[in-house]
């Protein structure tokens, strides 16, 4: 294939790229994404990462076709800026949606039959304070942790993998493993969640936690 040919190519990846970074913007502004939003950046996700390979096999045969391939490099290098880019944010709205269905399927399972089906962050937040030692938070409990910063439909969902006691050796600090790491905070930070928990799973970290989180 020539030179023009495959730089016809390359000009087809950067229209395409174009196009899905606009797509991309008009999600943004809103910062989260409903269902059926999701389920197209998905595939529209899915058919940019098709399109890197194929990219990428023409760049090459570009860059071995010229004799002095440092415009070439440049040409890859924005490309490749402005790709990964696109897709780093195409993650984070998915990441989103993810953490707010996670958030929404316990608040259902929790739910009580007269209610409206969506979590009650309140009642979570009025039960958020361990009173005695026997009813502290135990490893592999499922509780929300609360940020200021955020609307509580928002707040993280993890599982607690450590307790820290004091000198009185009363359990005040738990750290909790959430889809964006482990987090270490007061259990005056954390509500737990109401629901029946699978207690006996070998490793929190494991795929039990995989599952509810």
């Amino acid at each position: 294939m020539d030179i023009q040919t495959l730089k016809k190519s390359r000009a087809s990846f950067k229209s395409k790229l174009t196009v899905f970074k606009k797509f991309l913007d008009t999600l943004l502004p809103s910062k989260t994404i409903n269902n059926v939003q999701a389920h197209e950046l998905t595939i529209r996700n899915g058919k940019m990462q098709e399109m890197y390979n194929d990219f990428d096999s023409v760049q090459n045969d570009i860059e071995g076709l010229t004799d002095i391939p440092d415009d070439e490099y440049a040409e890859r290098a924005a490309f490749e800026n402005s790709y990964f880019s696109a897709m780093a944010v195409a993650q984070d709205l998915l990441s989103r949606h993810a953490a707010v269905n996670a958030a929404s399927a316990a608040g259902n399972d929790s739910a009580s039959v007269s209610g409206s089906g969506v979590i009650g962050y309140s009642e979570l937040q009025s039960r958020s304070k361990w009173r005695t030692r026997g009813t502290q938070p135990q490893l592999g409990e499922m509780v929300v942790v609360k940020d200021d910063r955020l609307p509580p439909n928002r707040w993280l969902i993890g599982r607690i993998t450590g307790v820290h006691p004091g000198s009185d050796g009363v359990n005040r600090v738990a750290d909790v493993l959430t889809t964006t790491g482990t987090l270490r905070r007061a259990y005056n930070r954390l509500c737990p969640l109401p629901a029946a928990l699978d207690q006996d799973a070998p490793d929190p970290r494991g795929a039990a936690c995989l599952r509810h989180i």
